[in-house]
């Protein structure tokens, strides 16, 4: 049953109170379901309802992130003022995607432990476990309801637990210095994807798990902006986010982490808690440092795992390219040339097979996340040639096979929830990335 009682909560200080607009996100949840259902029969995914979650204010007035939304600009930019995403594929194509994702969602299901995890690295958790959790959520299934429902309960009880007395989340502790893939290298990536998927889930959740949602939420956005604050070694990283170490005078940013912190920031804001405009502007700024104005440089994006001015060395790749675009469209700054620029880097060549970049998965989900926010033509082109790679990718027993380079060590739940993640944005069932 959806309830209809709005419920008064702290923000991020203790003295901002908010309501929370619980039975909105249901209507919006329920709508979507349905919208799913009717898609395997007709294939006709309308995007309307996403205003539902777009044109929601804070108490302050101050608009979400996406408040200048695509869909309002003039017909001369490279944003379809509105879009139907399911013309993307014929009917038959998206009843074979069905399948696969329904697949996949079963085999996710079939791997879950018993501290309800999805398995991985444990210094990829509880990220890994949020992505699966988003899965389910994609295809419509919510907590405590219908086939999965206990299971996805239990997952985000699961990453609640691994929230620490700072209020990062982690699994494992965090001790400095970093190095590569230890916890205090991955230690934002799971803050922030487990913050993400926690803001997703709050509107979902009564009871005692909603209270707890919330606390983590108060204590997670009070780290997360103590992180985004910290005194940088250079200038031009002020306003992102990085590693766990080194902190302030010598923290760093890049636009790898910076996307999902942002995508943090999103979804909190869409359950609203108190996240000023400010976070978000100076998060976006140090997204659009990062673009790369030099054609010459554009051979696998245009955009830079970090600002020139902190790194000579360039960095770009299709990752970094996907995500900034993602972040800017939904920032409401679709209007900057680093979009319009990926846009034509996108369009212009064939999306790449899985052996030709050695973040497949994780490119893959923002690219096509973002497509789908370009929509119309863009959209048409590029999510098919998307959807063929992964189904060809999928295995006999419904799981995506381990990524190549650093995404090998996160495992087939890992390239499986993305997977999924990037073959449902036309269901339009998570508000974060409704248009």
């Amino acid at each position: 049953m959806i309830r209809t009682s709005h419920r008064v909560r702290a923000g991020v200080q203790a003295s901002a109170a908010l309501r929370h607009p619980i039975s909105r996100l249901k209507a919006v949840h329920q709508r979507t379901f349905t919208i799913v259902t009717i898609l395997s029969l007709c294939m006709c995914v309308e995007t309307s309802f996403a205003q539902d979650i777009s044109n929601v204010v804070t108490d302050d007035n101050e608009p979400l992130m996406n408040s200048s939304a695509p869909d309002s600009v003039g017909s001369d930019s490279i944003i379809a003022a509105s879009t139907n995403l399911s013309a993307a594929l014929p009917a038959s194509d998206w009843a074979r995607v069905e399948t696969s994702v329904d697949r996949g969602l079963q085999w996710l299901a079939s791997q879950q432990a018993e501290d309800g995890s999805f398995p991985s690295d444990d210094a990829a958790q509880p990220g890994v476990t949020s992505l699966a959790i988003m899965a389910f959520l994609s295809r419509g299934h919510l907590p405590d309801q219908g086939r999965y429902g206990e299971q996805i309960s239990r997952a985000i009880d699961f990453v609640l637990s691994t929230q620490r007395r700072r209020g990062y989340f982690s699994l494992l502790p965090v001790l400095p210095p970093v190095e590569h893939l230890n916890p205090s290298q991955t230690v934002i990536y799971n803050h922030s994807i487990a913050g993400l998927m926690l803001g997703e889930v709050y509107g979902m959740c009564s009871g005692e798990r909603s209270a707890r949602i919330e606390q983590a939420m108060l204590l997670a956005l009070a780290f997360h902006r103590e992180v985004q604050s910290r005194t940088k070694e250079k200038e031009s990283d002020s306003g992102g986010w990085r590693y766990g170490y080194p902190e302030s005078p010598d923290a760093s940013s890049d636009m790898s982490v910076t996307g999902w912190a942002l995508m943090f920031l999103r979804s909190a804001r869409n359950a609203e808690f108190n996240v000023p405009k400010q976070y978000f502007d100076q998060g976006l700024d140090f997204v659009e440092r990062c673009y790369e104005p030099d054609p010459q440089q554009h051979e696998q994006g245009v955009f830079r795992y970090r600002p020139h001015a902190s790194q000579s060395e360039p960095q770009i790749t299709l990752a970094n390219t996907a995500s900034a675009t993602l972040t800017l469209i939904l920032g409401g700054r679709h209007q900057h040339e680093g979009v319009a620029a990926s846009v034509r880097w996108f369009r212009s060549r064939d999306y790449p097979n899985p052996w030709q970049n050695n973040y497949f998965y994780l490119a893959t989900y923002y690219s096509s996340q973002a497509m789908a926010q370009v929509g119309g033509e863009t959209w048409e082109q590029i999510f098919p040639q998307i959807a063929a790679n992964l189904l060809k990718e999928q295995t006999g027993n419904g799981a995506w096979p381990p990524g190549g380079a650093t995404e090998r060590n996160y495992g087939s739940t890992y390239s499986t929830s993305l997977a999924v993640l990037a073959l449902t944005p036309a269901f339009g069932l998570l508000p974060i990335y409704q248009r």
